[in-house]
């Protein structure tokens, strides 16, 4: 009887270690299952943003691409203002000759 009553206790003890073990595993495997669950989506969302920085970046390129399309514009024009600036004052100087050489003549020629 004592024997029986030893084999019964040890198999209850087995019985609830292996339920304890059970609950501990089911436990495990939930939470293994929750952080591959966090991983999957830490990595959809890795990736996303790799694609969103890609494109930032195709962006970014193409701004400074057209920066610098507009920076040469803003060259040309500037030399062109410089050069029109330069005509006009050659224009000027050719018009200011030319009235003073009528006005000498207008002079000359006794009609004031």
């Amino acid at each position: 009887m004592k024997a029986l009553m030893i084999l019964w206790i040890t198999g209850m003890f087995i019985s609830l270690a292996h339920a304890g073990m059970d609950e501990n595993l089911q436990k495990l495997q939930q939470q293994a299952n929750a952080a591959y669950e966090q991983m999957m989506k830490a990595k959809k969302e890795a990736e996303y943003l790799e694609k969103d920085a890609a494109f930032a970046e195709k962006e970014l390129q193409a701004a400074k691409r057209r920066l610098a399309d507009v920076e040469r514009d803003t060259e040309t024009a500037k030399q062109k203002a410089a050069d029109a600036k330069q005509r006009l004052e050659r224009a000027a100087a050719q018009w200011q000759e030319a009235s003073d050489q009528l006005e000498h003549a207008w002079l000359q020629s006794g009609r004031q």
